[in-house]
């Protein structure tokens, strides 16, 4: 991972010998924590972690977007930009299979009012992240509409928990799964 020193304006990388930029920063947006929000409810409603959001999730545009994110669909281009999530690890590609994406425990920590870092470095050769710049921290109340619809639960092990209690007995943290179809 690169270092990059605090600065008040980020400043691209370039190459040495053609002066183009190798480095772009991606903030988390609006648009990022809808979709999160619909990938959460849809793997909610799906009860397992992995969800493939243009086969499982893409709806048409719609008048009233709100509703549609609240039942745990999205559109074309959200799908187009589920790169932001993924670049700062809220959503993870998963298996084999191409397009399948799970919530990651950070990306539901977020959802739950855990701090991330706001801009995440990209680099243009990869594709991939490479650090973050500034120390500039965000929250999911940051993007907070009037009316809150998240409906918390826990990823733990590739699980989809909806809720913990202790065992009388031991005292110890029982967690109760979300039975997926079939179960």
């Amino acid at each position: 991972m690169a270092s990059f020193k605090k600065q008040d304006e980020y400043i691209q990388e370039k190459c040495g010998d053609c002066g183009q930029t190798m480095t772009y920063l991606l903030p988390i947006d609006k648009g990022s924590v809808k979709s999160l929000h619909a990938i959460a409810k849809a793997i909610y409603d799906k009860g397992i972690n992995c969800i493939h959001p243009r086969k499982e999730m893409e709806v048409p545009n719609t008048p009233n977007r709100d509703l549609m994110i609240r039942a745990g669909h999205i559109t074309s281009n959200m799908v187009g930009n589920l790169s932001k999530p993924r670049s700062h690890g809220l959503i993870a590609k998963t298996g084999n299979q191409p397009g399948n994406y799970c919530l990651t425990t950070k990306g539901a920590e977020f959802l739950k009012g855990k701090p991330i870092l706001k801009y995440a470095i990209i680099s243009k050769k990869t594709g991939h992240q490479i650090g973050y710049w500034s120390d500039e921290m965000i929250t999911i109340k940051d993007f907070s509409t009037d009316e809150e619809y998240w409906e918390g639960f826990y990823i733990k092990d590739g699980h989809v928990i909806i809720g913990i209690e202790k065992d009388p007995k031991t005292q110890k943290q029982l967690f109760i799964l979300r039975r997926g179809y079939g179960n």
